[in-house]
């Protein structure tokens, strides 16, 4: 309950963000700052494997290092799935660090691979009945 609770919180307040990220003005490439310092992040792979899952039905991966990742896939048309996946990192104490979601669009039985907040997560959804 209380996953499903801070999921909805957490997409009403990426949703309410969205908007106010957007920019209708380009800035010339003359403008851009001289002292531009790129950052390279390393993301962590994981490959989850095949995953049998159920429509509507949330399913649950503990990924080590105090991660774990909701899956809830939802059944688009006959062999498609919209999957919702949220990455939530927790500290020593057991509270929420991070919290990354991302939602995609695939075929049942065919892989993909996501990055996910700082993961780069591969897996093969597989809808059961």
């Amino acid at each position: 309950m209380w996953i499903t609770k801070l999921f909805t919180t957490a997409m009403v307040a990426w949703l309410g963000l969205m908007p106010s990220s957007c920019s209708k003005s380009k800035t010339p490439a003359a403008q851009k700052p001289a002292n531009v310092e790129v950052v390279a992040t390393s993301l962590t792979n994981k490959n989850l494997g095949e995953l049998s899952l159920t429509n509507h039905y949330e399913t649950c991966v503990r990924l080590g290092e105090g991660k774990s990742c909701t899956i809830r896939p939802t059944l688009l048309s006959r062999d498609n799935l919209k999957i919702t996946l949220a990455l939530e990192s927790k500290n020593a104490s057991g509270k929420t660090s991070d919290l990354s979601v991302v939602q995609v669009v695939t075929p049942s039985g065919k892989s993909f691979e996501v990055a996910v907040g700082d993961m780069n997560l591969t897996m093969t959804p597989r809808l059961c009945n």
